[in-house]
């Protein structure tokens, strides 16, 4: 290892303050009568702080395909191809209901059936220059028709009609538009239209017989951006289908339209690694793939469950360094140059959390996993993506000096490592990534090996040695 010295010298300010102090607790600890000998001061040579950058950083990645994405507040919508994760697809099934019956003035005709999605423009993803091809289909099944305790995950699926009651070709404008209208089958909406004034839609049963549900696909032929909708909100605010018709009056014609909130929903994410070193991944989420074995690269992407793993291995051995103690550890991670463009970008922020040799998380008492915490502190360990303007170089740091000083003191071999994450867990125990952004986000991070022209990863460890008289 390379190391850094800094003296401290006989000369310095903080060892005469020392002595000082030292000397002022020694007169408090007396009482009047006692006899002082002397003061042993310590001799300054006797201790070195020293630092290094070379301490061995292993990476490794890790599949998932379950992340739960039911009631998610965020629809996900489009279809990308990715040099280093392979087709990346997203689609959102859901259910508009009504909150009662429905019963229309039989003066009343029908205009249109519309469905209304309103851009989340806090969330996009890719090349919003590309268009985007999107089919609307009904649902077969009742999504809410599962098993008691159950949820859905970013892998489920439910059957729909291959063909599509809607489509649309757009050029998102996320940040500049507020909604995207799609206009459905007429031949459906004068359906529910006709069964509405006939006082055939009096609850939601009935409406849901009719309409089970229905999900939004991108085209598996487009290679453009993911773009993020609102669920949630007030009725101008977030999804719906809305029926429009009008009323002749003698003067004018009164325009009306009863709204179908959506009140379930999921979103299925999935990634094609086909002809990318991701294809080697193995399907067990107790096995990782070493980043020797994918190209000196280790990987993270929200959405798919992909997670990227750092092990120290060799840290323990400071633990045998006698007369040594670690003093700060930092974890700096620099994503991969040839991986970052305007487009595919980086996240924003990153989170720690612990895991054992097996890959399953460290919990608390209440089954929560547990964030790397900083030093003093029970707060998580997050780090900002920021540029070093002395370096030149971009990249995420972590005070891990917590995680190093019990590495120091553990009485075991398996202190685990940590994974890196584009969010903090959701709040729910049973289902720790509801309502989390990395179960409905697609960002993602690629790091070099320590082995990789580009080295992606780097401890910063600072440490006191004592010299031995």
């Amino acid at each position: 290892m390379k190391f850094q010295s800094y003296s401290l010298g006989k000369s310095s300010i903080v060892h005469k303050l020392l002595i000082i102090i030292g000397f002022a607790f020694s007169l408090t600890a007396c009482e009047w009568g006692d006899q002082i000998e002397s003061l042993d001061q310590p001799n300054p040579d006797d201790f070195a702080v020293l630092s290094t950058d070379t301490v061995t950083i292993k990476l490794s990645t890790i599949g998932t395909d379950s992340l739960m994405t039911g009631a998610a507040p965020r629809m996900l919508l489009g279809n990308y191809k990715d040099p280093y994760f392979g087709k990346v697809r997203t689609m959102s099934f859901f259910q508009p209901t009504l909150a009662s019956g429905l019963s229309l003035a039989q003066e009343a005709e029908y205009d249109s059936l519309i469905l209304s999605l309103t851009y989340d423009n806090s969330y996009n993803y890719g090349d919003t220059t590309k268009p985007m091809n999107l089919t609307v289909h009904k649902l077969l099944k009742d999504i809410v028709d599962i098993p008691t305790g159950s949820a859905y995950w970013n892998h489920n699926s439910t059957p729909y009609d291959p063909a599509a009651i809607g489509k649309i070709t757009i050029v998102p404008r996320p940040t500049t538009t507020k909604q995207l209208k799609i206009r459905l089958s007429d031949a459906l909406g004068k359906q529910i239209f006709e069964m509405a004034k006939n006082n055939q839609l009096t609850s939601s049963v009935d409406w849901i017989n009719l309409v089970k549900g229905l999900v939004v696909v991108p085209a598996t032929t487009d290679n453009g951006p993911v773009i993020g909708f609102k669920w949630g909100g007030t009725v101008g605010d977030s999804t719906s289908v809305q029926l429009h018709y009008h009323t002749p009056l003698v003067s004018e014609h009164k325009k009306d339209s009863t709204i179908f909130k959506v009140t379930a929903n999921y979103n299925q994410t999935l990634a094609d690694h086909a002809g990318t070193q991701l294809a080697k991944l193995p399907s067990n989420t107790r096995v990782s793939l070493p980043s020797a074995q994918s190209g000196n690269q280790a990987f993270m992407q929200a959405g798919t469950g992909v997670m990227l793993r750092v092990d120290l291995p060799y840290l323990r051995q400071f633990k045998y360094a006698q007369y040594t103690a670690i003093n700060k550890a930092y974890l700096r991670v620099k994503p991969l140059k040839a991986s970052v463009t305007d487009q595919l970008r980086v996240p924003k922020v990153l989170y720690l959390y612990r895991l054992d040799k097996n890959n399953q998380f460290f919990t608390d008492a209440n089954g929560a996993p547990l964030a790397v915490t900083l030093l003093g502190t029970g707060g998580g360990v997050s780090s900002a993506y920021f540029t070093d303007l002395i370096k030149n170089e971009r990249y995420y740091r972590f005070d891990i000096s917590s995680f190093a000083t019990e590495a120091m003191v553990s009485e075991t071999n398996d202190i685990g490592g940590f994974v890196l994450r584009s969010s903090p867990f959701g709040s729910s125990g049973t289902f720790r990534e509801a309502g989390s952004q990395y179960s409905m986000s697609v960002d993602r991070l690629v790091v070099g090996d320590q082995q990789n022209a580009d080295k992606g990863v780097e401890l910063e460890l600072y440490y006191t040695t004592v010299k031995p008289k």
